[in-house]
């Protein structure tokens, strides 16, 4: 099977020509570095905010998350058809470069800037994949991205391996502040992946130019998914993974913060950790995607996803501790990054280019982070009115929300068939 796999994939590359040759190439670099880069800072993000501030604090962070985020998705689909994504590229490209390493430089006389830079990372983060996959949708074809998605997300899963070591390592010989000094190696070598993948695009920025000349409020966006059941219920799926994951980090950190006190170890740990679950997402990527959609299909893969975590909420009620929390947090992360992305990217392919920008941005980049206030009350209703079992609370409310995402993804059973039939289809080109 895994044989078969490999098969298809390399006759489907072979069929490219040299300028999709290069773009694939290009994809696969930019999702390396991108996930090389934010493995390395996350740790040092968590464990600089866990140092200042308590994981008690991580709730409020969430919270004021939010209006950076609408800024973020607002200036973004305001410029995206003006500037194009090169420019707008660069602009956050130099933003973050400049960013890490002041912080990497003031942070320890200026213990404030870590929870800006807790707040900024996953903003930045997000901000950069809705960049790479929105180029990646406007120009894959949908009966080709069955086969390289998962491929794609697995490079990614690799970068992720690779920064999350690195952290690991030299988090204890050089300090965890100073492991920000990596950004600009690589982004520099992303700069050139993502030069590359424009030029081999097909003028990618001239699709988004006349699918977005009408306007690009928020309003406008948030109107694109109001008028589509799909967009919706990938919403609300979006949602549902987010705060369920949050909720999880939460539980995750408190325990964290209690075991490591030494904030070089605690990174080092956290690192470590993000280490086994990238190289389990990367199996799940490369082999577990590709095995799971063609022998069970998209709506049953997507339709484990919420009942295996509701059996981790199980278990971790039954046997409340570190190691327990700690497999839940790596289940429902390596979840997110590899089953419940791929099969979430390839419900976009079908939609028009405006509804994959505007609409998309306002999912994947907002309402990614914009869950966490959701989250966020949970846990302060929790730490109110429940202290002493507050994450039993947690777990219990978590089962709850994992029961709605089953009701969501049954009912667009449809639109995983109408796109299974799409991806059968024949095409010959990018």
């Amino acid at each position: 099977m895994i044989q078969e796999m490999w098969q298809t994939i390399l006759q489907t590359v072979k069929g490219y020509s040299p300028r999709e040759k290069v773009f694939l190439l290009a994809c696969m670099l930019c999702s390396f570095f991108i996930s090389a880069d934010y493995a390395l800072v996350r740790p040092v993000s968590n464990s600089l905010f866990i140092q200042n501030y308590g994981a008690k604090l991580f709730p409020v962070a969430w919270a004021l998350s939010v209006p950076l985020n609408l800024a973020v998705v607002y200036l973004y689909n305001r410029f995206i058809a003006k500037l194009g994504c090169f420019k707008i590229y660069s602009l956050v490209a130099l933003a973050i470069v400049i960013g890490n390493v002041c912080l990497g430089i003031w942070v320890k006389n200026h213990p404030s800037l870590s929870f800006v830079f807790y707040v900024w990372k996953d903003v930045y983060v997000m901000l950069m994949f809705q960049l790479l996959w929105s180029v990646i949708h406007s120009t894959i074809e949908l009966s080709r991205a069955r086969y390289l998605y998962g491929f794609l997300f697995s490079i990614g899963a690799l970068g992720g391996l690779s920064g999350s070591l690195c952290a690991s390592k030299y988090s204890l010989i050089i300090g965890t502040e100073s492991l920000l000094f990596f950004t600009p190696a690589i982004y520099g070598l992303l700069t050139i992946s993502y030069y590359l993948l424009i030029r081999c695009s097909g003028g990618v920025d001239v699709k988004i130019e006349a699918s977005m000349k009408k306007g690009a409020s928020l309003k406008d966006s948030a109107a694109l998914i109001k008028g589509s059941k799909l967009l919706l219920a990938i919403l609300a799926m979006v949602v549902l993974m987010q705060v369920t994951a949050t909720l999880t980090d939460f539980q995750f950190n408190t325990y964290l913060e209690k075991i490591y006190p030494d904030k070089d170890l605690r990174t080092s740990y956290f690192s470590r950790l993000l280490a086994y679950g990238n190289l389990l997402t990367m199996s799940f990527q490369s082999i577990g995607v590709y095995l799971f959609i063609r022998y069970l299909g998209k709506f049953k893969t997507h339709l484990m996803i919420p009942l295996i975590l509701g059996l981790n909420c199980i278990a971790y009620l039954f046997y409340p501790v570190f190691g327990m929390i700690s497999y839940s947090f790596l289940t429902i992360k390596c979840f997110d990054f590899s089953l419940f992305n791929v099969i979430k990217e390839m419900l976009y392919i079908p939609l028009k280019t405006e509804e994959k920008f505007r609409a998309k941005a306002l999912i994947d980049v907002f309402m990614y982070r914009g869950a966490k206030v959701l989250a966020s009350f949970f846990v302060l209703l929790a730490q109110l009115y429940m202290a002493p079992s507050m994450s039993a609370m947690l777990s219990w409310i978590n089962l709850g929300l994992f029961c709605t995402w089953v009701y969501v993804v049954v009912s667009i059973r449809r639109f995983y068939v109408d796109s299974d039939a799409l991806a059968s289809s024949p095409a010959n080109s990018f």
